[in-house]
Formats: structure tokens, sequence, C-alpha cells
């Protein structure tokens, strides 16, 4: 391994130690997923096993895992789909997979070969009837068996018997990824999680079949030292399936996908893990953190650590299917956020290999024909392809990659608020009429996808005057997360009424909202703006963090060198800094024209903040113009940063560059903050919503020049990836 590589991954192992990884077992297993991923010649074998029907836990997002990961491997990472083997719901039993384990890995694989086994379902901790305090994690099969009297055994596959299939391959690049958990968990649901573990507690005995299949396992003599693991959770963890809207997924594989369908040649495992690891805590919180395990960590490393390319460039997904003449296609769009792909019809998707841009045309060289998307059913979309005019259109095939290029949002997209299955229909009734007096602002029941949960704050004592009078309970109403974790500062006072909370509410309503709608803007894996930003520390240490940059823009002509702290540490995700702790964004453009930059912070508790440069002859201009070449500082030089504040949690800075200037959302500020005299370099806006409607309207007029080229007409908001990059910095304030 070169000594550059081996730094970086030291650096990325001491950010990764939060979620669970040692530095030390970091550099032994860094790359493995992607190294078995991407070997360029050997041969490449996968079992994807998803099991929805279990006879008293039942799931919904375990198949579509399998579907996600499947076609990841074909399109992403070169698998021949004859390589994969499914089982799903009926046919993943537990002598069913077994097999197939040693029939289409174990026994096809030589060394040398790419071997995954993904598993999705419930999990379980099993004990033993002569020693029921020592548990054993262990997966569900779809024929699961409920103990009884009678019958003491369990149908379970125990995780040792997975290390030890594992092991018993005859390659080193082989890794196992489970979006299970086992801890028992009463309830099968957590908010609007559905959680992926048994719901009962197990003592028993294995079964006859099972023990006897270990046991052959273990007196093998070819056993290598050691397995890998990619868990969705810690032991002690809950591992959760989400619904949104159109499809159902595990949290963990779906982040994961996504991650690993926007990786490039550059990537290393530290940043598609660590983002995987990062999406999944902002949708779940600490409730469930992603962890690499091994089952021996003494073993001595058998990977080999070389640069290993990946099989093509980032794309948002593939056609899957070629139809009508060639006039449609099929797609499917995995490399899509879940907020991007609600609102992905009629959208435009570019088919071929990027190469670089030509200034002032909408298509790189390497792009052949342009799809508008029609229809979307969860992730699998129908396109019809756009004529190609001077560019004439060639027949397409499956398999081929596909990338975003103009998104199309509505103008009218609100905030979905579910109201908690504990209320009483009286509080129903009434949260769901108080919340029709909020602009934008809809009602769901509680098992309907949502952006946030109402609902009951756990009782509390309030007060006792005196020993003899009873102790006093009242009814407050907040905000949660839907992962059930409450909304700061939306606890209402004991003894509201249920439409005065949601009175009082609006407000923060709007400024979630207006954070949602700027997170919409996100497009990292998209754009193709040369530009970048790098996060660093001021106090208590200087300090490089992390850098963002769109993953698409052409860095061949890159007018400033990155420095060599910043190439270590660049795209690492989920990071923390303290409460107090002073930051600054340096923003780079490197593209030949210029730039204008909008700067927005935002906490856990809806607070929007606007940061500006601090110019001396316009100290509240908001947008500044970055010549090219050039770069800038947010908050500007003198202020010493920005000291980070809000509660704890998860915040989130969103930096969005354009070609045009910010018109619209400068006066949008200017007029909110009219009654407010604050030259203040960061100030936190009265009027959100207002705000980032104004940035989806400068984005959407920056991108009219290239939408009409394209003869593309609509009433709803078109934004043009090449005009506009807008980079996201998630961190934990803690």
């Amino acid at each position: 391994m070169g000594l550059k590589r081996r730094e970086f991954l030291q650096q990325a192992g001491r950010m990764l130690a939060a979620i669970g990884i040692s530095e030390t077992l970091w550099l032994r297993l860094g790359d493995r997923y992607l190294q078995a991923l991407a070997q360029p010649t050997a041969r490449k074998l996968a079992l994807l096993v998803g099991i929805n029907k279990y006879p008293d836990s039942p799931l919904y997002g375990c198949v579509t895992d399998v579907e996600l990961q499947r076609e990841l491997l074909i399109d992403r990472f070169g698998f021949a789909p004859s390589d994969i083997l499914t089982l799903t719901d009926d046919r993943a039993t537990r002598e069913n997979i077994e097999t197939a384990f040693v029939t289409h890995l174990t026994e096809q694989a030589k060394p040398g070969d790419a071997v995954i086994f993904h598993f999705s379902g419930c999990g379980s901790r099993v004990g033993s009837i002569d020693t029921p305090g020592k548990l054993h994690n262990s997966l569900v099969p779809a024929d699961d068996v409920v103990p009884l009297l009678a019958n003491r055994a369990v149908n379970d596959i125990s995780e040792e018997t997975l290390l030890l299939l594992m092991r018993s391959l005859p390659t080193e690049n082989a890794i196992a990824i489970l979006d299970t958990s086992y801890t028992y968990q009463k309830l099968p649901k957590n908010g609007n999680f559905r959680i992926r573990s048994r719901p009962r507690s197990t003592i028993g005995q294995q079964s006859i079949g099972e023990l006897t299949f270990a046991q052959g396992l273990r007196s093998r003599s070819n056993l290598r030292p050691a397995a890998a693991v990619l868990a969705a959770a810690a032991n002690s963890q809950l591992a959760a399936e989400q619904q949104w809207n159109g499809f159902t997924a595990g949290l963990f594989t779906y982040a994961l996908t996504q991650t690993l369908w926007l990786a490039t040649p550059a990537s290393s495992f530290s940043v598609s893990f660590s983002r995987a690891a990062g999406t999944v805590e902002e949708m779940a919180g600490l409730l469930q953190q992603p962890q690499i395990r091994h089952d021996n960590l003494t073993a001595p490393p058998a990977v080999n650590f070389s640069n290993l390319m990946l099989n093509s460039a980032a794309a948002d997904g593939a056609v899957t299917a070629v139809e009508d003449g060639g006039k449609t296609v099929q797609l499917w769009l995995g490399g899509l956020s879940a907020g991007v792909l609600e609102w992905a019809g009629n959208s435009v998707f570019a088919v071929g290999s990027p190469a670089a841009s030509i200034e002032g045309d909408s298509l790189g060289d390497g792009y052949t024909s342009l799809l508008l998307v029609q229809a979307r059913t969860g992730f699998s979309a129908k396109a019809q392809i756009l004529d190609g005019g001077d560019r004439p259109n060639r027949q397409l095939t499956a398999g081929e990659l596909v990338r975003e290029e103009i998104r199309v949002l509505p103008r009218n997209i609100g905030l979905t608020v579910a109201l908690d299955s504990g209320l009483e229909r009286i509080e129903r009734v009434d949260a769901t009429s108080g919340f029709a007096t909020v602009p934008q602002v809809s009602v769901v029941g509680s098992d309907q996808p949502a952006d946030y949960r109402f609902g009951r704050v756990p009782e509390t004592i309030l007060a006792e005057t005196s020993s003899d009078r009873p102790v006093l309970y009242q009814r407050r109403y907040g905000l949660f997360s839907l992962a059930q974790r409450p909304v700061p500062d939306t606890e209402g006072d004991g003894g509201e009424a249920v439409k005065v909370a949601v009175q009082r509410l609006a407000p923060q309503l709007k400024a979630l909202l207006a954070t949602k709608l700027l997170r919409l803007t996100v497009n990292e894996g998209s754009s193709r703006l040369k530009v970048r930003a790098v996060l660093s520390t001021m106090a208590p240490q200087a300090k490089v963090m992390v850098q963002r940059e769109p993953v698409r823009a052409d860095r061949t002509y890159r007018l400033q060198p990155m420095s060599a702290d910043s190439e270590k540490l660049a795209n690492i995700d989920m990071l923390s800094v303290h409460k107090g702790d002073r930051i600054q964004y340096r923003l780079f453009n490197e593209s030949d024209r210029p730039v204008y930059a909008a700067v927005f912070s935002s906490d856990n508790a809806g607070h929007l903040l606007v940061m500006n440069s601090q110019i001396e002859n316009d100290p509240g201009a908001m947008s500044v113009a970055i010549a090219p070449g050039e770069n800038l500082s947010v908050p500007g030089a003198g202020t010493f940063g920005w000291a980070v504040s809000g509660p704890i949690g998860l915040g989130e800075t969103l930096i969005i560059f354009s070609e045009k200037p910010f018109t619209r959302t400068q006066t949008a500020i200017e007029e909110g903050m009219l009654q407010v005299r604050n030259a203040s370099p960061i100030r936190e806006l009265l009027n959100p919503l207002i705000v980032a409607q104004a940035v989806l309207e400068d984005l959407h007029n920056a991108s009219i020049p290239g939408v009409e080229k394209l003869g593309i007409s609509t009433d709803d908001l078109a934004l043009d990836v090449n005009v506009w990059a807008s980079l996201s910095f998630v961190y934990r304030v803690i």
C-alpha cells in the first residue's frame, strides 16, 4: 500500500471511530467491500436473501433490498445476472439458504473471486434451554417456527454458522451484508419505522439439521482465519426499515446502495461507508448506527489494499429495458435520494458515459440520448426518448447508465405530518382541523409516509404542592422525528389544547418546510459545476475537516490544487463538532466564469440561518460573485469563523452555487430583516419559507436557457444540473 493511501485510511479511521470502527480494523477492512465489488477480471458471485413473509412479524422492505443490491451489482459493478442468486420469502428457508451458499458461492468461487452475501430480514437472540442466560445472534429464515413445550427446537441460522460459511470460501474478497438486528422488541414498530428483529424472546435448541450443518463446517481444515461483515446496526441496537412514497426499504441497504451508485474511481470505502452511516443517522438518530464487524481481530489481514477502479463513472441509475420499438425505456433510479426520487416524474436524464462538458452545451460529448420520465413506481420509471435534433439518437440497450440532467420539482411541495396512533379520536379530529389552517402542511395517518409526527409528549410530573395531594399529570403535545425523537423547541405546556398546540407550531413548521425545500437542491452526484467547498475549524484548533465537490465535475482544469490535508480528508461525511467550536467554510470557483454562492445552516429544531462573507462595501450581501480561480471565506475574514450553536444533535450547512445571482433570494432576505438592524454575517431568517422558495425560483431562472434548448416546457420548477451545485455538510453537534 502506498504511503499516501495509508495516511488517508488512517485519517478516515480516526473519523470513523465514532461509529464503532477502530483505526487498526479500518486499515484491515477499509476497502474490502469496494474491492470485492470492483475486481476487474475475477468472477463475481452474489447470494441475496430477503424475507418479508414471517408468520408473526411481517416486514415490507426486504425484497426491495434484494432488488436494490441486484441492480447495483449488475449495472454499476459488472456482476453477470446469472452469477447472482436471489432467495426471497418462501424460498428463503434455512436449508435453502445454507444449501445455496455452498453450491452457488463456496463450490463455484475460486481464489481472487469476489463474493457478496446479503441478508435482509428478522434477526433474533437465541438462548439454550440448558444455558438460557447465554444468548447467540441468529438470522430468522422464512420457515421460522415458534418453539412449543413439546418441541423446543428453533430453526434459525446462527451467526456463528454464517461466519463459518464465510470463512469456508476459497477467496479472501468476500463480505456479508446484514440488514437485520437481534434485540428483542416487544412491538414491531417504532414511530414510522418497522424493526427488523423477531418480536419475541426465544429459548430453545438449535435444530438437528442446523447443528449437523455447523459441525460439518467446523471440521473443515481450510477455513480462512476471519470473516468481515457490514452490519446495519450494533448488536444492542435496532435495524429499521422505512416506508417512503412508493416503496419500503431498509435504512442501511438504501443508504449504502444509493451511495455506491455515486461512488467514483477516486472514492475509497471511507467515503461510501461513512456517507451511508451518516444518512442512516440522519433518519434514525443514534437508534441505529451501522458497523463493520470482524469475527477475529487478531488474524492478519488477508486483503491486498491495492487501488481498484470501479467499472464505470458515477450514475443515478440504469436502463433496464427498451420498449415500443426503441421509443421508450424502463429505468432503475437507485442512485437518487428519496426526496428527489419522489418528484422524478417529468425530470430529464441523459444516457451515456460523461465526457468533459462543452461550455455552452447542456450535454457532454459522451451523452447520446435524453430521456423524459413519464411515470414512476418505486425505483422503476418509464421514460420517453426525446428527439435528439442535430444529435441523432442511437438504439439504447439495457444496462446503460443514466444521469440526471434536468430536475423538475413542483412549486407546491408541502410538509407532511403523521398523527401518532396514541392520540384519541377527538385529539386526531382537533389536530386535523388545526393543521388544515397551516398553509402547505398536510396530515396523514400514523402508518403513512411523512416528514414528522405529531403526538403527546411522554407524561411528566408537573407539580406536587403538598404530600397529601395527588400527583397531577397533564397532556402536552409536540413534534417528533419518524424515529420518535422529540424535535427540540416543539414541546408545549401542560394542559394545552390540541388546536392551540398546532397554532403554536405553525412558524416552526414553516421553517422545517423551508429546510426540506433547500435539501431538494442537493445535487453533489449530478452537478457538473466546477466548484468545491471546504469546512475547517478555526478554534479551539485550526484544522481542515471535510471537503465537498460535485462528483461529475471535470477536474482537468483545476485552477488551484488541493492541499495535502484536503486530499486526505476529502469527502468524509459524518463528523462531530462541539458547541462553541468556531468553523468556517471556504468556497472555490474552478470554472471559467463567475459563480455566486448562498450559504444556509439549519439545526434539528428547524432554525434556519443565512451566512454571508461580510464584504466590506456591502456587509449585508448574502450572495457574492466568486471570480474564476478565486475563493471566498464564509463567514468572511475578520470574523474568526462561526461559533457552532443550536441544540445537541445533527446540524447541516447547505452551500448552493449558481452561475446566476440569487436576486430573488437577496430581496426576500432583506424584506424579512426590515425590522431587524443586524449587520452580523450570520442571521436567523425570520421568513425562512419565503427565502427557500426564492432560492428555487432563482435556480429555475438560471436554468431557463438550458431547459429551453432541450425543448422542454413545464409550469413546474426545472433545474439544469449544469448551472448549479448544492453541497451538503452534515455534522453531529455534541
